[in-house]
């Protein structure tokens, strides 16, 4: 079946529920009708406070009235006079700009005067110095050639003053090498006569000496001259002890007890020595002294531990080591001992400490020496 399709829709489907009581348009519900109340209310509030505020402004600018034609001419008058002010204050700024303007023009025409005079003065400045400048280099000129003769003159004198010099001086070094040549001679048979004389001196003394004693000893061996009382006494240093003994059969009359006490021989230990030095108290109290440094192991000391303080300051080459020194004698002179006990390290060896001291009842030795570490 052909349909229009511009015509208007048909009635709703129809439903086994519904019937023909029923109406179309369902009921409306309380709250739409409350809803549609409240905006037309709003509607028609907005509308008259538009329509009060538009009467309240045209009424206000209605310029009929006399209140705002006085307010208008009160406006009017308070631009005249704002419009009077700055067309003064324009008068005013334009004159002062016209005065300024004066200004600089008499100070740019003062300046380019100034600039005018300034470049002649120059000029003339110029033109002057440079006239000066060449008197100047003219007398310079002269000045130099005159110093270069003087220089000539001088130098000529020099020379010929040198050469005299040098022949006076060869003269004066020969005369001083005749006479140093003579002088060598003399000194020279000087020394061969003085040479003689003492080969002569020493020959007769050394004959007297040996003459003496031969004499000696053969007194000593007639008068049966030995020695009494050996004794040993405190170690005196490094190895080394003092012994001491009496020579009797020393005559009254014997006057030279000393000379027979150095020369008369003890034995120690094997071995004979003679006195290191003698005193003389009387005929039978000749005592001579010893110092025997041959078998005496209890008068030994000997370094024990090492301690290495390192270079004795940055650069100096020298490196600084200590030693404690053990073994000293009761009774010995702990210095003598540490200066006398030798002592090896590093590959050098030394007869006894450089320095010595005593620390906590303790006596060390202390030793600086050249090392190429510590520069």
């Amino acid at each position: 079946m052909w349909q229009d399709n511009n015509s208007s829709p048909g009635p709703p489907p129809y439903h086994s529920r519904s019937s023909e009581a029923d109406p179309l348009i369902g009921p409306r519900k309380p709250y739409r009708r409350y809803q549609s109340l409240c905006v037309y209310v709003a509607i028609a509030l907005f509308v008259i406070t538009f329509t009060i505020v538009n009467f309240s402004i045209s009424f206000s600018k209605d310029s009929l009235d006399p209140d705002v034609r006085n307010r208008i001419r009160e406006d009017w008058d308070i631009e005249l006079r704002q419009h009077q002010k700055e067309v003064l204050e324009r008068n005013y700024t334009k004159a002062r700009w016209l005065l300024q303007d004066e200004n600089r023009i008499r100070l740019r025409k003062k300046w380019q005067a100034e600039v005018e005079e300034h470049r002649h003065d120059m000029k003339e400045r110029r033109r002057r110095e440079e006239q000066d400048n060449i008197l100047l280099r003219e007398k310079w000129s002269r000045e130099v050639e005159e110093h270069k003769h003087d220089v000539e003159e001088r130098r000529k004198r020099e020379e010929q003053d040198n050469i005299l010099l040098r022949e006076k001086w060869g003269k004066e070094v020969e005369e001083h090498k005749h006479d140093m040549e003579e002088r060598r001679r003399r000194e020279e048979q000087d020394r061969i006569l003085l040479r003689e004389k003492w080969s002569r001196e020493v020959e007769e003394h050394e004959r007297q000496v040996e003459e003496r004693r031969k004499h000696e000893e053969k007194e000593r061996l007639r008068l049966n001259m030995f020695w009494t009382d050996l004794a040993s006494h405190t170690c005196t240093s490094y190895a080394t002890r003092e012994y001491t003994a009496r020579l009797v059969n020393v005559p009254s009359y014997y006057d030279r007890r000393v000379e027979a006490c150095m020369a008369t021989p003890v034995e120690i230990h094997g071995a004979e020595y003679t006195p290191k030095w003698c005193e003389d108290n009387g005929p039978n109290d000749v005592v001579g002294h010893w110092e025997v440094d041959q078998h005496e192991p209890d008068c030994a000391s000997y370094w024990s531990w090492y301690k290495d303080f390192g270079c004795a300051s940055p650069g100096s080459g020298q490196r600084r080591i200590e030693h404690y020194l053990e073994n000293i004698p009761s009774g010995a002179d702990w210095k003598e001992f540490c200066a006398t006990t030798p002592a090896s390290f590093n590959g050098m060896h030394f007869m006894g400490a450089e320095i010595c001291f005593q620390k906590d009842h303790g006596t060390y030795g202390h030793w600086v020496f050249d090392d190429e570490n510590c520069k």
